[in-house]
């Protein structure tokens, strides 16, 4: 295409970078029926798997995913490969998957974004292809360029001067260079791992530094790829159980070799990037590798280890990682793409026009993860799924964010995704919008509590979702998503008054009623109870109740569904905060009964979320009580959709936990009580031992029976 300018057809959309990412992005947006095209450097596309030397990509690279956990879901890879696949091999599989699905016609190669700025209608694109440069207009702008083509290094440098030569992983393409050469690597993720085992049998010394210890997974455990266990455990298991049982079947098959060894990570197996190696464990063990402590200074050609060792070197191999760069964005937009706050890691909260795929970190293969990406990125730019209310979407990723901090601390959360926990998410939002937009169109929707933090969520989603909603809150608030209609829960005439308006608003009938109005605070069991412990029963179970009484008879005859919004605590009662869990008990007794007596016409179900962070918290926080560390908290999001499926389901189900988590402790607490509460005992005892109680004056019996007081 030669230099000049073009318009911007309706929706049109550029995507930039031909690897993985853009591949799946393009061909997604093809099949959704969005006019769409690529931009790629280089003269075939493959991104990081071609052997070039703008890649990182040398001749031994191999998968550390297996091949049911990397292939695309609509085109396997050979059956005849090995479980782990070489580079050649993923470039000629990736090449091919783009080739059946049309996706090199869409792209533009040898050509070059330079920069892209936004304008009223989308953005304008300098652009620079094999006749030059010129201009192009786009109505969205989808950043697919990866971001592992900036090598890392350490910052700040450290002290001294190395004598010899240095270089990053990124030069690194076979060992013969190194040839009777003492090589420092520098790092222990994969790329070190691979480029250590083919320097042995060169160079004269391999070292390893490794400033913290690692977990180094061999590729097949008791009989299969490692990476399929955790797979087939993320199905059932939570992360910090499944860690465990990982951790307990890689003792149970431990290799039990003698010698020397990597030094042991301090944190969890599924707590870093995994790092897959089967040769440089017994390559250390028998002394071809060495290990060595993290850096602390040079001198000359010796280097200098944080533990005093000394050790002399020709060269330094940086195996450290690299940055997330997007230089033809202006900086004040992406200041740090590796701190950038995205929806579901595609969609940034204030800039409707631009989306990634493939800014992130996943604990498994990427391109699983980059498929389901462009699916929801084409079902977005094809109009069938709409960006969620900008609240919600930094709900999620605050709480996605909370998370990720609480699993990998520091290590790039922003870009952190559980590979596995991820795909169940981005499949929920693709079949809820296929299954729930005919279902809730035109449904009518009361939900009580609309003014909260639950309430706005369930209103702002059901509206989207097609229902006609209204709100029952204690004042009327204007700035809810829905109407919200005045009304104390906790007297009769008022309930009667507000299912009254709230009824007339709807036009005459009411299909769903949602019980989520609630009431927390701190509530001792041991001691008599106060006026709070009064209104918490009265609102959360009483108001629950009038509520339901009075929009039954609308209920029956539209055969509706009526969702009790209740707790975990319901099921797993916790000290200190006796008048929210008994009254969520009762209301889920509550719920049992009713189904028994109107469940022929009315679908009844009860949702037991677990902590979500919200205000509900901050009475039990300020009277010193809190149970942060005993609650791990959740996704907001997570029990918006748990309630609408519940409400859509062509059956209402019984009782619907919002997590894996808590399916397995309402199966714990159900079948195993006296456990359950030797669980919480102790982790209760294990607070009071930390302190957490010391300055409220509620907890004085807890910690006197603990020995705590004073």
């Amino acid at each position: 295409m030669g230099a000049g300018r073009e318009t911007a057809g309706p929706g049109r959309v550029a995507v930039v970078g031909g690897g993985v990412a853009g591949i799946a992005a393009v061909k997604a947006l093809i099949e959704a029926g969005v006019e769409v095209f690529g931009l790629e450097r280089a003269g075939e596309l493959g991104g990081l798997w071609r052997l070039s030397d703008d890649t990182a990509a040398y001749e031994g690279l191999r998968l550390n995913t297996s091949k049911p956990r990397t292939e695309f879901s609509d085109h396997p890879m050979p059956p005849e490969w090995p479980d782990y696949p070489s580079r050649a091999q993923l470039l000629a599989y990736v090449q091919e998957y783009a080739e059946r699905f049309g996706v090199p016609g869409h792209y533009r190669m040898h050509t070059e974004l330079v920069a892209a700025r936004r304008t009223g209608e989308g953005w304008l694109l300098e652009l620079d292809g094999p006749d030059g440069p010129y201009e192009e207009s786009v109505a969205h702008l989808v950043v697919a360029n990866g971001h592992n083509h900036t090598p890392r290094l350490p910052e700040p440098p450290y002290p001294g001067t190395f004598a010899g030569t240095s270089s990053h992983a990124h030069a690194y393409r076979e060992p013969a260079e190194f040839a009777g050469r003492r090589v420092l690597v520098v790092g222990t993720g994969n790329s070190a791992m691979d480029i250590a085992t083919e320097l042995a049998g060169q160079a004269s010394e391999v070292l390893i530094s490794t400033r913290r210890g690692v977990w180094v997974l061999p590729k097949r455990l008791l009989g299969r790829p490692t990476d399929q266990w955790n797979g087939a455990l993320a199905a059932v298991l939570p992360w910090r159980l499944r860690q465990r049982v990982s951790q307990a079947m890689l003792r149970l098959a431990g290799r039990g070799g003698e010698g020397p060894a990597l030094p042991p990570s301090p944190e969890g197996v599924l707590q870093d990037h995994p790092t897959l190696s089967d040769t440089v464990p017994a390559l250390v063990a028998a002394g071809r590798i060495g290990v060595r402590t993290g850096i602390e200074r040079f001198e000359g050609r010796r280097v200098r280890f944080t533990d005093g060792r000394e050790d002399e070197v020709d060269h330094v191999l940086w195996c450290t990682g690299y940055r997330a760069t997007v230089p033809f964005l202006d900086p004040e937009l992406v200041p740090d793409p590796a701190r950038l706050p995205l929806y579901r890691h595609v969609f940034p909260l204030d800039e409707p026009a631009l989306s990634f795929v493939g800014l992130m970190q996943s604990t498994g293969s990427a391109l699983p993860v980059v498929e389901a990406q462009g699916r929801l990125l084409a079902a977005h730019l094809s109009g069938r799924l709409r960006r969620p209310h900008r609240d919600r979407m930094l709900a999620a990723v605050t709480s996605e964010l909370h998370a990720a901090r609480d699993r990998w601390g520091t290590k790039r959360p922003h870009m952190r995704i559980d590979v596995d926990r991820y795909l169940r998410q981005v499949a929920r939002d693709l079949a809820e919008r296929r299954g729930t937009a005919s279902s809730l169109a035109g449904r009518r929707v009361i939900v009580t509590g609309a003014a909260g933090t639950f309430g706005r969520a369930l209103g702002d989603r059901f509206t989207a979702l097609g229902a006609r909603v209204v709100g029952l809150d204690l004042v009327a608030d204007e700035t809810a998503p829905v109407p919200v209609v005045g009304c104390d829960l906790t007297d009769p005439e008022s309930v009667t008054k507000g299912v009254e308006e709230a009824v007339r608003l709807l036009g005459g009938g009411v299909d769903v009623l949602v019980n989520n109005a609630g009431r927390g605070g701190p509530a001792p069991a041991e001691l008599r109870p106060s006026e709070e412990v009064h209104t918490q029963l009265r609102l959360n179970l009483l108001g629950a109740w009038e509520v339901t009484a009075a929009a039954l008879p609308h209920l029956e005859r539209a055969r509706g569904r009526v969702v009790f919004v209740a707790s975990r605590m319901a099921l797993l009662p916790l000290p200190l905060a006796a008048a929210y869990g008994v009254s969520k008990r009762a209301l889920a007794a509550y719920a049992d009964t009713l189904r028994l007596e109107v469940g022929t016409h009315v679908g009844v179900t009860t949702v037991y979320p677990s902590m979500v962070r919200s205000p509900i918290h901050d009475s039990t926080r300020e009277a010193g009580l809190s149970l942060d560390g005993v609650s791990r908290p959740e996704p907001l999001e997570g029990v918006v959709s748990a309630v609408v499926s519940a409400v859509t389901a062509r059956r209402a189900p019984r009782d619907v936990a919002t997590t894996s988590r808590g399916r397995a402790e309402m199966a714990l607490a159900r079948h195993a009580p006296a456990l359950t509460d030797r669980i919480v005992r102790r982790t209760v005892a294990s607070r009071l031992a930390a302190g957490a109680f010391a300055k409220a004056p509620l907890a004085e019996g807890l910690r006197r029976r603990h020995g705590r007081d004073g």
